[in-house]
């Protein structure tokens, strides 16, 4: 709570009754001035519109994709031996820290990041005064299309595919047509995963095979492939990851492929080189 901002920039007054941090007075002080002030409106009107601009773009940030090695590194975790001694500081060392000290940075760090922001509220919304709002939309590939078919399709039981593992022939002379691709059911044995059957998707607009896997554990793999525009080569492996699945997804001709598994299986990316090779 600060009790007294009179002698402060009118900027840094505005963003701290905004944030409800002054005192009663300063907060009565803060509407009567509003109340007469059309500059003050105004001012005020921009910094609500350049806070809710910021709270949105980071809120959108927190959702990108993280890389799936490091999803894996953290569910690795370290070794508790590692643990104690490079990270976790003993207790004696605790009580040896200056407590001035250690409040001293934590203020100066908390007014370092109460001035920035309030700042770039000002001229985020100084700026979208200016402009139209610009809506963020987080641009969506195909691989995001598949993530959400397998997460649904994966916890199915006895409607895991729409044609049966016993109609191979049907299932590649049905999506080789409604894809337009060309292939082979990969044999995924020496992978421990047995094939469940097929579906047709959409994904990106464009009509998508999916082929489907269980393994012994009962969690679903899938394999994935549509046209796509022709590469010169085969293109390299790309790991990906959306929240609880993992993808490792490369192109080869005129066909992009994504293998599909849950976040946590460190075999993804052996079972995308088995399938390059069989498909």
């Amino acid at each position: 709570m600060l009790e007294r901002t009179r002698d402060l920039p009118l900027e840094v007054r505005l963003s701290a009754y905004l944030d409800g941090q002054l005192s009663e007075g300063e907060m009565n002080e803060i509407k009567r001035l509003l109340a007469c002030d059309d500059e003050a409106q105004a001012l005020l009107e921009r910094l609500k519109l350049g806070s809710a601009f910021g709270n949105k773009a980071f809120g959108e940030m927190l959702n990108d994709p993280v890389p799936l090695q490091l999803v894996r590194d953290i569910k690795k975790g370290p070794s508790g031996a590692s643990l104690s001694a490079d990270i976790a500081p003993s207790a004696s060392r605790l009580r040896s820290a200056s407590t001035v000290g250690y409040w001293l940075r934590t203020v100066a760090v908390s007014l370092a990041i109460f001035v920035a922001g309030s700042c770039l509220g000002y001229l985020v919304g100084h700026r979208e005064e200016e402009t139209l709002p610009v809506q963020l939309i987080a641009a969506r590939s195909w691989l995001d299309d598949v993530a959400d078919y397998h997460r649904i399709y994966s916890r199915q039981g006895r409607h895991l595919a729409e044609v049966p593992a016993s109609e191979p022939g049907h299932i590649v002379e049905w999506l080789s047509a409604g894809v337009g691709v060309n292939f082979a059911i990969p044999d995924l044995s020496q992978e421990k995963l047995a094939f469940e059957g097929a579906r047709l998707l959409v994904t990106d607009g464009k009509p998508t095979a999916q082929l489907l896997y269980r393994d012994e554990d009962g969690d679903i793999f899938t394999i994935c492939f549509l046209k796509s525009e022709a590469v010169g080569e085969k293109t390299e492996f790309t790991d990906a990851i959306r929240n609880d699945v993992a993808l490792v997804s490369w192109q080869k001709d005129a066909v992009s492929y994504a293998v599909v598994g849950p976040s946590s299986d460190p075999a993804l990316r052996r079972i995308a080189e088995a399938v390059a090779s069989g498909i």
